[in-house]
Formats: C-alpha cells, structure tokens, sequence
C-alpha cells in the first residue's frame, strides 16, 4: 500500500512551486482578458471595465495599481489583483486566479502581498474588498484570510443580491 506523506507549504509556495509577486506590466494585458472571460460571473461588460481600470492604474500610479502572481518557475501568470488607493483604505477592485490554478494558494498569496503594500502605507488603515452575497466560497475566502463582514449593500448589478462589504483592520506599529 503507498504511503500518504502530507505536503507542508510555506507562504508563497503551492504544490511545489513559488508564488511570486509583481507589478503589471503592458504584455500582462492578454492574460488578463483570458482569466476575466474565464471567470465565474464576469464577462465581457466586466473585462471592458478592467481594461479601463488597467489604463487608469497606469497612467495615474498614485491611484492604484495592478499585481500580478506568477510561478517562478516558469514566469507563468497565475492571477492578478487591482488594487485602489482610497482616503484611508486600500482597496481590493478586482482579484481573479487563473482558472487552471484555482485552490492553489494564488489568491492568498496575492492577498498577503495587499496587506503588505497597506501594511508599509502611512495613510491606510484598512483594507476593504466586497462580494456579492450569492458568492458563499469568496465569502469563505475573505473570511479565512482575516477579513471581517462590515455590512451590505445593494448590488449595483442586480434588483436581488447584494454586495456582502469585508475589512481587515490593519495595526500600524
């Protein structure tokens, strides 16, 4: 009978491989167009609204910016965050894996590289991020990683649902 040997992680790594971090770059924008249209609950009108986002981040740094994980390994584009600097929060707009790397560690780790960025940021005192309220897994997502439910409010795209709002308090030392 095989052995069953457990595979610790370290922070960064997912199924032996390394999760890094960097800034966008213009040569990202085809990956991100795939991982949007790939994406449960987005589409089209949403990929038009990140290419926008993208354009703006770019052109205006100090607003916000676009992250990207990716495999050291190979420099594989594994996901990416879009990032808003608001009065006293960090903002959370956007964050997506890449489908083929879903439940691999890509989203925690692009979170813990935003709590890093508020962590070092002088005016942030909070990082926020919403959801909608039919998205039970990204709930349980923003949950496991230390954010607190705030509040709700009407989604902006729908009569039914609603935006569920989480925050992670930051401790400034």
């Amino acid at each position: 009978m095989a052995r069953l040997e457990l595979l610790k992680l370290s922070p960064g790594s997912s199924f032996g491989m390394t999760i890094q971090m960097r800034e966008f770059q213009i040569g990202d924008r085809e990956v991100i167009k795939e991982m949007v249209l790939e994406a449960e609950n987005f589409g089209t009108p949403f990929l038009d609204h990140e290419m926008l986002r993208i354009d703006v981040y770019t052109a205006f740094p100090q607003l916000g910016k676009i992250l990207m994980a990716f495999a050291s390994e190979n420099k594989e584009v594994l996901g990416y965050t879009a990032i808003q600097f608001d009065w006293r929060a960090l903002v959370i707009n956007s964050i997506i894996t890449h489908h083929d790397h879903l439940r691999e560690g890509v989203g925690s780790r692009m979170i813990e590289e935003v709590k890093e960025i508020g962590k070092k940021h002088t005016l942030v005192d909070v990082i926020r991020v919403d959801t909608g309220d039919f998205m039970e897994y990204s709930q349980q997502f923003y949950l496991s990683c230390g954010f607190e439910r705030a509040g709700y409010v009407p989604h902006y795209l729908s009569w039914t649902n609603n935006q569920v709002i989480f925050v992670y308090q930051l401790s400034k030392q």
